[in-house]
């Protein structure tokens, strides 16, 4: 089975069906719950159960209340694909995003170009990627948004 970007779309629309938005925590346990209804832990390597793959996904700050982000989600189905993302996106994904709101603002997109020569010159390619980017048009990129810009 082949992670694309159907499978990204869905999958962020059963997310957010189950708890509100992209950009909410989803407990550990309600994750599995969700891997396990789409019968996405079959599609594993074999190596790990999709459990071990969360478990090792939670270990940032949010695994202390058991709790993991859409980001942490999104990886553990690719992987439990046997076609995972690129691990370096989403430990990017969350550096960049400071706040831990699930998506990154114009401010944390302009942390992606500091070495721009000047102010006027880093917001204008702030501002085109934005206009990029953002999907949904709401101002800011989730990462749904940025897996698909990147992977796809």
């Amino acid at each position: 089975m082949k992670f694309t970007t159907e499978v990204l779309d869905s999958q962020s629309q059963k997310y957010a069906a189950k708890v509100g938005s992209t950009t909410a925590l989803m407990p550990k346990e309600e994750a599995i719950k969700m891997l396990h209804e789409q019968d996405l832990s079959v599609y594993g390597d074999g190596k790990f159960p999709i459990e071990d793959y969360l478990a090792v996904l939670c270990r940032d700050a949010i695994a202390d209340n058991n709790m993991l982000s859409f980001a942490d989600y999104l990886q553990a189905v690719s992987m439990a694909m046997g076609d995972p993302l690129d691990p370096v996106v989403r430990e990017n994904f969350i550096k960049l995003d400071k706040d831990r709101s699930g998506t990154l603002d114009q401010q944390e997109l302009g942390d992606l170009l500091e070495e721009c020569e000047s102010v006027s010159q880093r917001k204008e390619q702030v501002k085109e990627l934005l206009e990029c980017m953002d999907v949904d048009k709401d101002g800011k990129v989730n990462y749904s948004e940025i897996v698909r810009a990147i992977c796809f």
